[in-house]
């Protein structure tokens, strides 16, 4: 295979400081910077290397106390995305200041220094803002825009009188400029990489408060949303507190200030003390937000939160690292949330949502480590994926779990401070813990970190002993075979056993392992902590209790017997077997597994002659906890209760129950529904709905003030069954109407919708110039465009779809395209196989 060239910054030129000056103009959307870095020359250069993209730079000064060089050719290469200044000498070694001017545009692709638009009293504003994770503070200012390239930043900010400004510190002195500008000078910020560097312009509102320390806590908003941040702000200040007790390391910044972008691609950024969201991952309506948004609320403030410690006071040294950050921040998000909120059981949350999204993914062939090496900007954009956050989140909590929560947290105390201000590398981290504990942490993780996949533990049953053997799972048998995967994973395997409720762990770190076996029936990976799927003998399957399992093992344990039916291990016949067993079931979070399955089924059989049996059969498997919930919330309803209710709702509407769907079109029609269940009545009527209810929908979106009532009302305009009204759909979809953060998410809405999936392939393909043009220059976006495809289940669509992108390229998401491929591979695969036995068993059944 051949080595890509490396793209990787000299070590010979090394930055310390940045004094940056940016002046915005909100007239024709551009800026203008002056900039002076000051390097540390290892050795003598002839020129400097840096980066840059889309910068217009004007001159370039390299001087010292006792010499001045002018740049006698400032060159930019668009592709690498480096600036090269050459000198007509050679540069002596030492101490130097680089002095830089130049320009560049505030753009409306939510990356680099970018601008947001909104109204407010009828007006259109707009505030400028960063978006600089990975490697998009080189759109901003020339910069050595790599992780491991610290410095220190001195920010000035000339902006318009009426407009204030956040940074990453606060501001020192504020003066009054010509023109109608005030020029605000930041304090100088702490050591850290370019990425986390911020600046955010416009006209804002915010609440405050200190935590304990005395640290000032903001929510920043747009005029008029202020008071929707209150909620974000108590958690904020509540996580700061956790995560300082929980670290021994105080925040150590004076503030930290949380800001709501009315356009914002990802969720949130961490930017360090100035913090950017998505209006609707901080703002929250206590009459109109839904307990689903206030859980995502207080999971993304966590998340941030912890990126404060992990990732900007100790930064991963380069992107094949990045789950240091992101895998970490992903697992202390539930740590600090269990801490804030622990009635919401929100780590059996985390086995129906991170940990199963992880296994989802990493279970095609064309999945990647959770250490990937990584060369080009776009490279990096697509490893920002589910193996980053959701894998490595699995990871430590088993590793978490594996050596203790003392080891664990003594481990990271000793980690951070070791690596305060500086950057590391996961063997650092292993050695932390492997010290911490005093277990071999090092030779354990280096595989679950270095190697694709994860393993499927076959439960064998002979008359004394249990025999467990460790092969790699792959969702496709195709792929199983041509991969002939030997690895071998050093997996801790604990057993539950359902009588006595002890368990006992064992060391599986080699293909087989026999264990002694008792009286009693076990459930193998007590509360889903491994990072593995287990596939019983159909005779230890039968014997499980389900009943006198915990909630985490009843979901585990149908999960992988679906997803075993899925890569064709486990029979579908079976697997509704199963399903009859789980009728009596209370928990939310078994039945968010339940959901899904029955769900991936009635998609897979739309169309077919039995699809109303089935749709029957998933009725009656709903209707009892249905029946208990009702429509009506009760005073002392659970959170989790809450959301259970409109999971089964949607459930038993989806799949035609006459009287959820009549329910849900009267309360549309009444205007005044609970906000936990707009989301169940919006698509349920939609879907059984026509053009009268889509203007309605439209209007209502156009009215819409909160971000979250808007999404709800765009996933109604995308669940109608009507072709006419779902290509409306697409085309207000990118009108002026919705934000571009939000296009690509609904678009995959009506992709997914088996009425729509057809016409949201034709209009990506009319419209793809467009879309590259939008979402084609790096960032998540484009992905997000795509995956959605997934849904077919024709090989012959597999071709069409993988020719397509080879013809048309697929920027930042070459890796998606593929994984989309597979896994139609792989849904064609099953519905050769497992189909005609359901359909048989239908007929049976009418017979």
């Amino acid at each position: 295979m051949k080595k890509k060239p490396s793209v990787r910054l000299t070590k010979d030129v090394v930055p310390s400081r940045y004094r940056i000056t940016l002046k915005p103009n909100f007239e024709n959307f551009t800026f203008y910077g002056e900039e002076t870095i000051f390097l540390s020359l290892k050795k003598p250069q002839r020129e400097i290397v840096l980066h840059a993209k889309e910068l217009k730079v004007r001159s370039a000064i390299l001087k010292s106390n006792f010499s001045k060089f002018t740049a006698v050719k400032i060159e930019t290469q668009a592709k690498k995305e480096l600036l090269i200044l050459r000198f007509g000498r050679t540069i002596p070694r030492g101490t130097w200041e680089l002095d830089l001017t130049f320009e560049g545009t505030l753009n409306d692709l939510m990356r680099g220094f970018y601008r947001s638009k909104y109204t407010h009293e009828g007006a259109e504003k707009f505030l400028a803002t960063t978006q600089f994770e990975a490697t998009d503070a080189r759109r901003a200012l020339p910069c050595f825009d790599e992780p491991a390239q610290k410095a220190v930043f001195d920010v000035t900010l000339m902006i318009p009188k009426h407009m204030e400004a956040i940074s990453n510190t606060t501001p020192h002195t504020v003066r009054e400029h010509e023109e109608g500008l005030k020029v605000v000078e930041f304090q100088p910020t702490p050591k850290m990489s370019t990425y986390l560097l911020a600046f955010i312009i416009g006209e804002f509102e915010f609440l405050e408060k200190k935590t304990i320390d005395g640290v000032v806590v903001r929510v920043y908003t747009v005029p008029g949303k202020k008071k929707l941040g209150a909620f974000a702000l108590d958690c904020a200040v509540k996580s700061l507190e956790f995560y300082t007790n929980y670290f021994k390391i105080k925040y150590p910044l004076p503030v930290l200030d949380m800001i709501a972008v009315p356009d914002f691609a990802s969720g949130a950024m961490e930017n360090w003390g100035a913090v950017t969201y998505r209006e609707s991952a901080l703002l929250f309506d206590e009459r109109n937000s839904s307990s689903a948004n206030r859980q995502w609320i207080a999971i993304v403030v966590a998340h941030e939160l912890a990126h404060q410690w992990f990732g900007n006071l100790v930064t991963m040294e380069w992107w094949t690292h990045l789950w240091l950050n992101e895998g970490f921040a992903s697992y202390m998000e539930y740590l600090a949330v269990d801490s804030l909120f622990p009635e919401w059981r929100i780590f059996d949350q985390f086995v129906a949502d991170d940990h199963a999204t992880a296994l989802a993914l990493d279970q095609l062939k064309t999945t990647h480590p959770i250490e990937v090496e990584v060369h080009h900007p776009n490279e990096i954009d697509e490893i920002f994926d589910q193996i980053s956050y959701q894998k490595g989140a699995s990871v430590i909590r088993m590793l978490a779990e594996y050596i203790g929560p003392r080891a664990f947290q003594k481990g990271l105390q000793a980690y951070l401070r070791k690596h305060s201000y500086s950057n590391a590398e996961t063997i650092h981290l292993w050695e932390a813990f492997e010290k911490a504990s005093g277990k071999p942490v090092r030779k354990m993780m280096s595989i679950w970190t270095g190697k694709s996949g994860y393993p499927l533990v076959k439960v064998i049953d002979k008359p004394n002993a249990y025999r467990l053997e460790q092969t790699r799972y792959f969702l496709s048998q195709i792929e199983r075979k041509k991969a002939n995967d030997k690895t071998i994973w050093p997996i801790p395997v604990s057993a539950f056993n359902t009588v006595t409720k002890r368990v006992t762990t064992y060391f599986l770190d080699k293909k087989s392992l026999e264990i002694p076996k008792g009286k009693h029936p076990v459930k193998f990976n007590y509360g889903e902590t491994g990072v593995f799927r287990t596939d019983y003998s159909s005779g230890l399957l039968h014997n499980i209790p389900i009943h006198k399992l915990p909630p985490a093992d009843r979901l585990g344990l149908v999960r992988d017997c679906f997803t075993l039916n899925y890569s064709l291990d486990f029979p579908v016949l079976q697997y509704l077997e199963l399903l009859e067993k789980y009728r009596k079931e209370k928990d939310f979070i078994v039945w968010a597994e339940l959901s899904s399955g029955v769900e991936w089924l009635r998609r897979m059989c739309f169309g077919k002659p039995y699809e109303k049996d089935l749709a029957q059969f998933n009725r009656e498997l709903f209707a009892p906890i249905a029946k208990a919930l009702g429509w009506q919330e009760a005073k002392n309803d659970a959170h989790v209760t809450k959301l259970l209710r409109s999971l089964v709702l949607m459930a038993m509407g989806k799949n035609g129950d006459p009287v959820t769907i009549a329910k849900a079109k009267k309360l549309f029609g009444s205007g005044k529904v609970n906000p936990d269940l707009r989301s169940v009545v919006y698509v349920l009527t939609a879907e059984n709905s026509g053009r009268v209810v889509f203007e309605k929908m439209k209007v209502m979106h156009q009215k819409a003030e909160l971000t979250e009532e808007k999404n709800r009302l765009l996933r109604g305009m995308c669940s109608f069954k009507d072709t006419a009204l779902l290509k409306e759909t697409l085309s207000y979809l990118f009108s002026e109407h919705v934000r571009l953060q939000d296009s690509a998410l609904f678009f995959g809405l009506v992709a997914g919708n088996e009425f729509g999936t057809e016409l949201a392939w034709k209009y990506l393909k009319d419209h793809y110039n467009e879309f590259l043009e939008k979402f084609g220059k790096g960032g998540h976006l484009l992905g997000r465009l795509i995956s959605p495809f997934a849904v077919f289940t024709d090989i012959e669509f597999a071709k069409e779809f993988s020719t397509f992108f080879k013809k048309h390229g697929a920027p930042g998401a070459e890796r998606t395209v593929t994984q989309v491929v597979e896994k139609i591979y792989a849904r064609a695969l099953w519905k050769k196989e497992q189909e005609p036995h359901l359909e048989k068993h239908f007929r049976s059944l009418t017979e």
